[in-house]
């Protein structure tokens, strides 16, 4: 049987590298739109939302992905104290900062390659 607690235990560096590296596109988005945002909160609140969506993936289906969206938005609106528009744009620049990251990514690795 696996041992998740000592799984977590041996790679407790590399959960809160990827905790800290995951949570840059959002940092950067919030700090865009002039929310208060620390690396703690904003960790935190991506915890929340991932276990938010899992839980809404799982008992209302089609519609979860909507419900997230929704959600996400009060949820920044309220942890970072922005107006719902403010929220809005965060979301979007969160996944563009995302998608530049790793457009960016790709072509270095396809420049080594």
């Amino acid at each position: 049987m696996i041992d998740i607690a000592a799984i977590l235990a041996a790679h407790m560096l590399i959960i809160i590298l990827a905790l800290i590296v995951s949570a840059i596109p959002l940092y950067l988005a919030i700090k865009f739109v002039k929310g208060e945002a620390g690396i703690v909160k904003i960790i935190m609140v991506g915890i929340l939302l991932s276990f938010a969506s899992v839980g809404a993936a799982r008992f209302i289906g089609v519609f979860a992905g909507l419900f997230m969206l929704i959600g996400t938005l009060f949820v920044y609106q309220i942890a970072f104290k922005i107006s719902l528009f403010r929220a809005f744009l965060a979301w979007v620049l969160q996944y563009l900062f995302v998608f530049i990251i790793v457009s960016i990514s790709l072509f270095f690795v396809g420049l080594v390659l």
